[in-house]
C-alpha cells in the first residue's frame, strides 16, 4: 500500500512549489482513503513544514513579513479552538462542513466580483481561521487564499509570503498537538516514509516556477480549491 503512495505523493509538492500552496488541499483527501484522517493532518503538517523550511529560506528576501506578521497573531489565536475541535469532533464532519463554506465563499467571491480588503482587522482574522483550520483538516491555506486571491503582489512575492507563513502556521500547530499531548509518534513515521516524494516533487516545482506566469496562477488557485472542495466532501459522503 505504500509504494503505491509515493507517486501520487509527488504532485501536490510540485504544486505547491510552483504556486505557494497545494501541498495539504490537495495531498491530504488521496491520503485519507488509507490513513486515519487523525494521522492524516499531522503527517500533512509535517511535510508541509519541510518543505516551506527551504522554500521560505530561498525566497525570503521577498516574502511579505508585516503581512505574515498579523497572520500569526491570528493563528496564535486559532490554534487553540482548533485543537479543542479536533480532539473532540469527527474529522469527516469537518472536512465537510470547511470545504461546503469554502466552496460557497469562493462562489460567492467570482460571482459578486468582490475582493476581501486587506487590512489589519481581516488579516488576523484571515490567520485565526487558518490556524482553526490547520489544526482541524492540515489546510491552513484555504483562508489564506481565499483573503488573497486578487491580492496586488507580484508572483514571486505572493509564493515568497505563501511559504513563510506556512512554515509559521504549521509549526505553530505541530507545537498545539504536542502541548495538547496528542501523540505524532506514528505521524512521523509515515512522514519518513513520503519524504522522497516529498523532495522529487519540490524540485519538481521549482524548476517549472519560472514559467508560470501571474494570471495563470490566479486561475489555477481558483480550481485548485474548487476541486479539492468538491473532492472532499464526494470522498466523505460516498464512505457513508
Amino acid at each position: 500500500m505504500r509504494e503505491s503512495l509515493c507517486s501520487p505523493s509527488s504532485s501536490p509538492p510540485s504544486l505547491q512549489s510552483i504556486t505557494g500552496f497545494g501541498l495539504v488541499i490537495v495531498a491530504a483527501p488521496l491520503l485519507m482513503f488509507f490513513y486515519d484522517p487523525k494521522i492524516v493532518v499531522p503527517v500533512m503538517l509535517l511535510l508541509a513544514c519541510s518543505g516551506n523550511t527551504v522554500q521560505a529560506y530561498v525566497m525570503r528576501r521577498k516574502a511579505n513579513f508585516p503581512l505574515v506578521g498579523h497572520l500569526a497573531i491570528g493563528v496564535l489565536l486559532g490554534v487553540p479552538i482548533g485543537f479543542l475541535v479536533f480532539d473532540y469532533v469527527s474529522s469527516d464532519t469537518l472536512k465537510v462542513w470547511i470545504s461546503t463554506v469554502v466552496f460557497l465563499s469562493l462562489l460567492i467571491m467570482q460571482i459578486s466580483h468582490r475582493h476581501i480588503p486587506e487590512s489589519r482587522r481581516n488579516t488576523i482574522i484571515t490567520g485565526m481561521c487558518s490556524g482553526f483550520s490547520s489544526m482541524t483538516t492540515g489546510m491552513a491555506g484555504t483562508p489564506f487564499l481565499i483573503y488573497l486571491a486578487y491580492t496586488k503582489m507580484s508572483a514571486e512575492a505572493f509564493r515568497a509570503t505563501c511559504f513563510v507563513f506556512f512554515l509559521c502556521c504549521n509549526s505553530v500547530s505541530l507545537i498545539g498537538y504536542l502541548v495538547g499531548g496528542h501523540p505524532l509518534t506514528d505521524a512521523f513515521h509515515e512522514f519518513i516514509y513520503l519524504l522522497p516524494a516529498l523532495v522529487a516533487g519540490l524540485s519538481l516545482g521549482h524548476a517549472l516556477a519560472r514559467f508560470i506566469p501571474t494570471s495563470f496562477l490566479r486561475r489555477l488557485i481558483f480550481f485548485v480549491l474548487y476541486a479539492t472542495c468538491l473532492y472532499t466532501i464526494w470522498s466523505v459522503v460516498s464512505k457513508g
